[in-house]
Order: structure tokens, then C-alpha cells, then sequence
């Protein structure tokens, strides 16, 4: 990656300047050290910048349903990867993440399976494909590595639940929300669902919302209010 080259270079440029002016070898090693840690954390600040410019047009693309030219302007993010760690993984989670709303399975697999691991959105839906695939034992272990990431996600504690639940393992879903309320101290939805799951009845996740209808494992219910006028009016006796 370049902005390592570049700082380990300044580092040790840092180095041969200090003990040229005669300075301990101890303090020029912490001195080029710091320019060292100092320049990456600059130059990844400014990697991390263009990145959020490109995530925020794509954003308001996708937000107009431009499906295509979010993608693509996401794509464009690629030409930062060389210069920074975890650029590429985090721009094919957003991208798999997207694919994935829009129900294009197959082309959102690989993407979320290359996403980085704090990606941890994308690495639940790819959790969620390999369990709805059969491979329940996969789906797990990719659940633990979304968790690790997002451990204080109360999200994920329950969407992981109710993947164990209909796999038919009740207890180690409440296992699970037991492990969530750790993490999420009384937390009320992670207190709800697992009442409920204690109680034998189904889990109510439509308590997160939005949030959980992006792994489309249930449709958002919709109710429609007639119109004023199509409302039946009483009948004066």
C-alpha cells in the first residue's frame, strides 16, 4: 500500500537525519517512528475524505433510485484501494449491499464475501444467503465474524436469533439475545424478542424497523387509509 511505503520511507528518512545531527540512536528510532505514524495517519485521513465524497453522491443516487450510476460511482472509489488498507473491501460491502436490496443475489455474494470484516451489515446478508442456501453451519460462522465487528449492534444479536430460531434452535437463540443484553444492557428489543422466544411465540423484529427490512427476511406491512370521501359516513337516526 502506498501511504505505508511513504510513511516507512519519511520514517526513515527521520532516522539518518537525526543521528546525522548526532542525536542517541534511541530518540532518532522514536523520533522517525512518529514522523512515521505521523504521516500515515495524515495521508489515511485523506484517503478516507475522497472516500466519503464518493459514498455520499452515490448515496443520493441511490436515493433517486439510480441504481446503476450509484454503483458505478462507487466503482470509482477502486482507484484509492492502492493506497490504503481495507478501501477495496469497504467499497465492495457498499456495492454487495446494494445488490443484495435489489434481490441480485448472485452478484452480491462475492461482493459481500470480499467485503472487510468491519463491514458487518454486509457480512449478515452474507450470513442470511448461506442459511437460506442450506449451509447453516457457514452462515454461522460468518455471523460470529459480522459480531466481532459489530458486538454493541443490537441489530445483529437479533437478526441472529431469529435465523437460530427457524432453524429450529430456540435455545440457542435465546442464547443469543442473553449474549446481545451483555453487550446492549436493557436493551428493550433484545428484552422483548427474547421473552417472547421464552414464551414459545414468534419473534416481532418489525420493532427495528428499517433497519431490519434491508435483509429482507419479511416485507414491511403497509396500511392504507381509504380517502376521506370513500369512508362511510354514519347514519343519522
Amino acid at each position: 500500500m502506498f501511504n505505508l511505503a511513504i510513511s516507512l520511507g519519511v520514517a526513515f528518512l527521520a532516522v539518518l537525519l537525526t543521528w546525522a545531527l548526532s542525536i542517541p540512536p534511541w530518540l532518532a528510532f522514536i523520533i522517525g517512528f512518529g514522523a512515521g505514524i505521523g504521516i500515515f495517519i495524515y495521508l489515511a485521513k485523506k484517503v478516507q475524505e475522497k472516500l466519503e465524497a464518493i459514498f455520499k453522491k452515490a448515496s443520493e443516487q441511490l436515493k433517486r433510485q439510480q441504481w446503476e450510476h450509484g454503483i458505478e460511482t462507487m466503482k470509482t472509489g477502486y482507484k484509492l484501494a492502492p493506497w490504503q488498507f481495507l478501501v477495496k473491501g469497504s467499497i465492495d460491502g457498499q456495492i454487495g449491499a446494494v445488490q443484495y436490496l435489489r434481490n441480485k443475489r448472485a452478484e452480491a455474494e462475492p461482493l459481500l464475501n470480499s467485503a472487510s470484516p468491519n463491514q458487518y451489515i454486509a457480512k449478515t446478508m452474507l450470513a442470511i444467503l448461506q442459511w437460506k442456501r442450506g449451509e447453516s453451519g457457514l452462515a454461522k460462522r460468518t455471523f460470529n465474524l459480522a459480531l466481532k465487528a459489530g458486538k454493541k449492534e443490537s441489530l445483529l444479536y437479533g437478526v441472529y436469533a431469529y435465523m437460530l430460531n427457524e432453524m429450529r434452535e430456540r435455545n440457542a437463540a435465546i442464547e443469543m439475545l442473553n449474549k446481545g443484553l451483555k453487550y446492549c444492557k436493557d436493551d428493550e428489543r433484545l428484552l422483548t424478542n427474547r421473552t417472547l422466544l421464552q414464551n414459545k411465540k414468534p419473534m416481532k423484529m418489525k420493532i427495528y424497523g428499517e433497519q431490519w427490512y434491508q435483509f429482507m427476511l419479511e416485507r414491511p406491512v403497509v396500511r392504507q387509509e381509504p380517502p376521506p370521501f370513500a369512508r362511510p359516513k354514519r347514519v343519522l337516526r
